[in-house]
């Protein structure tokens, strides 16, 4: 039977994460489990502020920018005035 060297290099990348957030987590734990009471008090308030109001900013940024792309779009055609008809180049002039 022949090896699958795709799949087994898949397995082992998948094993190396699973390792890396393993010992992330053992990190993270240890880290906490040190922590003072303030300082695990302003470690939950940094991560609130990540988890709710950055990606409310972000929204509300894009959201902007999508009304200024298109306010934009419509003000430029507006000023260009009535789009002129087609007219293939082999045309004569009337």
């Amino acid at each position: 039977m022949t090896h699958n060297t795709a799949f087994t290099n898949f397995y082992a990348t998948l094993q190396e994460i699973g390792r890396a957030l393993s010992r992330a987590a053992r990190y993270g734990a240890d880290a906490v489990a040190t922590m003072s009471w303030p300082a695990l008090a302003v470690a939950c308030l940094l991560i609130a502020f990540a988890v709710t109001i950055l990606p409310l900013a972000l929204f509300l940024f894009v959201t902007f920018m999508l009304i200024k792309l298109i306010a934009s779009s419509l003000a430029e055609r507006r000023e260009r005035g009535a789009p002129t008809p087609y007219r293939a180049t082999d045309d004569k002039e009337l």
